[in-house]
């Protein structure tokens, strides 16, 4: 298999390019060669080397010192540029060896009710991954955001990503167990209580699925996060129309009950984004599998 890689044109000494690099960043000869530990008659003679194999003259040389040509600057701002990429991606590289960093993007509904609760797990399991989770409502552009993955909710047609889905979900009633006026007892009932939703999450669906015609009597509270709806609900603020992923901690823990058993699929699902189709380095993979693995154990209600 012929490989990817374009083989570099002729290429004169990587010892005198580097040494033309030093003493034109430091404006010296003689700091150039403390810097790479030479003595300056070397420095010199690799400049001159390089001058001959180039044809052109890169320093112009008084009394007082040496002046960069114009074309020695402009070889200088290209070596300045090069050099600080390789090592820049060599201290990457050599990080990631030893502890690779995974940064992961999702709505703050999901990392605070489903991701954050699981994490532990994935860490015990993997220590040396350092994750870093990154909470936003609007989808970042993982390249320029150097984004590894990402956990989306919608119909799954974003531009310039690699999809795969994890998982979908449904919408719940829930109360606090303990609501001002007892709990409601039939989905009419729920016409005359204070009504939770978020912005993007009406409740017409649900009553629709329910066979529940007019209008609620007593208002209604919208929030632009789930984790505040589920929060509301939980306190007894009203009754609150929920995805069921997002409930799980409180219905295990008593702070919420669901009050119906009607569930009506959430439109679109969660949708695992990441800038490029496998194969992933390790710890992308490794991640997208145990969160396959959560997901069956059961991370999502059953539809």
């Amino acid at each position: 298999m012929d490989s990817p890689l374009k083989p570099p044109g002729r290429l004169p000494s990587l010892s005198a390019l580097r040494a033309f690099e030093a003493a034109a960043r430091l404006g010296n000869l003689a700091r150039a060669a403390d810097e790479l530990f030479v003595t300056h008659g070397a420095i010199s003679h690799q400049i001159k080397t390089l001058e001959s194999q180039l044809g052109f003259r890169l320093f112009s040389r008084n009394g007082r010192g040496v002046t960069l040509t114009t074309p020695g600057q402009r070889l200088a701002n290209i070596l300045n540029g090069a050099f600080n990429d390789i090592a820049g991606e060599i201290a990457a590289i050599a990080q990631e060896q030893q502890r690779p960093r995974l940064v992961i993007t999702c709505l703050p509904s999901f990392a605070a009710k489903w991701l954050t609760p699981r994490l532990g797990e994935f860490i015990s399991k993997y220590p040396d991954v350092e994750l870093w989770i990154r909470s936003t409502k609007t989808p970042e552009n993982l390249v320029a955001e150097e984004i590894d993955l990402g956990i989306r909710v919608g119909e799954g047609k974003w531009p310039s990503v690699h999809l795969e889905h994890l998982m979908d979900d449904e919408f719940v009633v829930v109360a606090s167990p303990n609501l001002p006026g007892g709990l409601p007892m039939t989905p009419a009932d729920l016409l005359g209580r204070v009504l939770l939703r978020s912005d993007t999450e009406p409740w017409e669906r649900w009553f629709a699925a329910a066979g529940i015609t007019g209008a609620p009597t007593l208002g209604s509270m919208v929030f632009n996060d789930s984790a505040l709806l589920v929060q509301a609900a939980a306190q007894g603020q009203g009754v609150g129309l929920a995805r069921a992923s997002l409930i799980q901690p409180e219905l295990a823990a008593g702070t919420l009950v669901q009050l119906f058993d009607l569930r009506v699929r959430m439109p679109g699902a969660y949708w695992i984004v990441t800038p490029d189709a496998p194969p992933w380095r390790p710890a992308v993979h490794t991640f997208v599998d145990w969160l396959k693995t959560k997901v069956a154990e059961g991370g999502t209600p059953s539809l």
